[in-house]
C-alpha cells in the first residue's frame, strides 16, 4: 500500500542540500538512521548516509521520501507519483520510522567538522531528542 503522504515533510533548504549531495556522489539517494551514537556512550542518534546501491543497502521496509516538488515549486512530490519513479530519494531507515513519522527534517551544517547535522522537529515544531 502506498501512503497519501510522505513520512516526514523535509525543508527546503534539507531538499536543496541533499540534491547536491546526490549530485556530487552520485549516489541513489540519502539514509536516515536512528542508531548508537558514535559520540556519546549509551546515547541514541539521528544519522545520515549515502546510498551506493539501492537494491544492496536498502530492506523493504524502508521508505523513500521524494526530494522534488511539484509544479507550484512548494509542495513535495506525493508518494504515488514518486514511489517508483526512478529518482534519488530520502529513505528513512525501518528503525528510524515511528521516530521520526509527521515530523520535520532540517539541516544544518558543523562549520568547524563539516558534518551535517539532522535537525527533526515534532508536528508542534520541538526539536526532538532521540532519547526522549
Amino acid at each position: 500500500m502506498i501512503p497519501r503522504k510522505a513520512a516526514l515533510h523535509l525543508t527546503p533548504k534539507a531538499r536543496d542540500i541533499f540534491r547536491k549531495l546526490i549530485d556530487a556522489t552520485s549516489s541513489e539517494g540519502i539514509i536516515l538512521k536512528y542508531e548508537m551514537s558514535s559520540q556519546h556512550a549509551l546515547r541514541m542518534a539521528f544519522k545520515f548516509d549515502l546510498v551506493k546501491d539501492a537494491k544492496k543497502e536498502l530492506s523493504f521496509d524502508d521508505e523513500g521520501v521524494s526530494l522534488e516538488v511539484l509544479e507550484d515549486g512548494i509542495t513535495p512530490k506525493p508518494p504515488a507519483d514518486s514511489w517508483n519513479d526512478g529518482l534519488p530519494k530520502l529513505y528513512i531507515h525501518h528503525a528510524a520510522f515511528m521516530k521520526v513519522l509527521g515530523g520535520k527534517l532540517d539541516v544544518k551544517m558543523n562549520t568547524e567538522t563539516g558534518d551535517l547535522i539532522p535537525l527533526l522537529f515534532d508536528r508542534e515544531g520541538n526539536e526532538m531528542d532521540p532519547n526522549a
